[in-house]
């Protein structure tokens, strides 16, 4: 995919524009993390002090200061996601191709049973058997064997969805007609079908980053990896172990969550302007008028009538 074209859908449209610059400020935010906190991540202070000054996310029970400790855990959680959502997206990509194009022969029929097989297995619990095993035999589960775990089934989601969009693009006239002038099988696919269907990909590599953050904090507070990892979901494991909700420890809770939450909102401004472009109906519709001479007649002369730079905006009807 070339970069013009990522550059094309990111900045023609207000909504992705938007989505775009709030991850990046998240993303920011934990780069930054890495390399500075107001605090030592793990030094201790009083315990369950509130937001101040100070401290502002306020301390934990444990004394630790919470804004420090969301700075520095807010990369690792984004970088499994970004993985998850880049790995599925390429697979669900050439899943999608594939099942789409050949839907008709055996081949589209294999992949197509191989979708559901994958969609009925769950991702999380396989993470968390995944990870008893490990832990039954005294290793840890790192952040390589979560990603590939929750990649083997976030996969599928999105080719699934994907697909009718390819079999729909294989039946039109000039895809036939390519066919019929002997042009090879991939490069149809890579040249004609993929170009208009990159945002449904995009939006499939959003999803996969979500999923694949939410599946991290949800194993985490399972406890499916061990503790001593640095992330959010470590955050809400030791909120849940520790009762934090119960003490009435607020800031603690909206430390771990802040970040998720921000790239939640970033990701759903990409997903509705998305479906702007990948939906035509949701698409307004923007034109201009230069200039338009509208004659009238009257019983003494003609008055010409002049409209000069007009701006037209509405709803398509599709």
């Amino acid at each position: 995919m070339k970069a013009s074209i990522i550059k094309k859908y990111i900045f023609d449209n207000k909504l992705i524009a938007t989505g775009f610059f709030i991850i990046l400020f998240d993303t920011i935010l934990g780069i930054i993390g890495q390399f500075w906190t107001p605090y030592p991540p793990f030094a201790t202070f009083t315990p369950s002090v509130p937001p101040s000054f100070q401290h502002l996310l306020g301390t934990d029970v444990y004394g630790y200061d919470v804004f420090s400790q969301m700075l520095r855990f807010t990369l690792p959680t984004l970088l499994v996601g970004y993985a998850i959502g880049v790995i599925t997206t390429i697979i669900a990509a050439i899943v999608s191709l594939l099942a789409g194009y050949y839907a008709s022969k055996i081949v589209g029929t294999i992949l197509d049973i191989l979708l559901i097989v994958v969609l009925s297995i769950p991702g999380i619990v396989l993470l968390i058997v995944i990870g008893a095993y490990f832990e039954s035999a005294n290793l840890k589960v790192g952040y390589l064997t979560i990603i590939l775990t929750l990649t083997l089934t976030g996969w599928a989601w999105g080719a699934r969805n994907i697909r009718p969009q390819v079999m729909s693009l294989s039946k039109k006239d000039y895809i036939i007609a390519s066919k019929l002038l002997g042009e090879k099988s991939w490069r149809i696919m890579f040249t004609q079908i993929m170009p208009p269907i990159i945002p449904l990909f995009l939006s499939q590599f959003l999803f996969g980053t979500l999923y694949g953050i939410l599946s991290l904090a949800t194993a985490e507070f399972f406890g499916a990896i061990p503790v001593t990892t640095e992330n959010l979901g470590t955050m809400l494991s030791l909120i849940t172990s520790s009762a934090g909700y119960l003490s009435g420890n607020w800031w603690w809770i909206l430390g771990a969550i802040l970040p998720i939450v921000i790239l939640a909102v970033g990701i759903g401004f990409m997903m509705v302007g998305f479906d702007e472009i990948a939906d035509p109906r949701l698409r307004k519709i923007r034109f201009s008028i230069d200039k338009i001479e509208i004659p009238i007649h009257t019983d003494e002369k003609v008055i010409p009538v002049v409209v000069r730079k007009q701006e037209v905006i509405g709803e398509s009807n599709g």
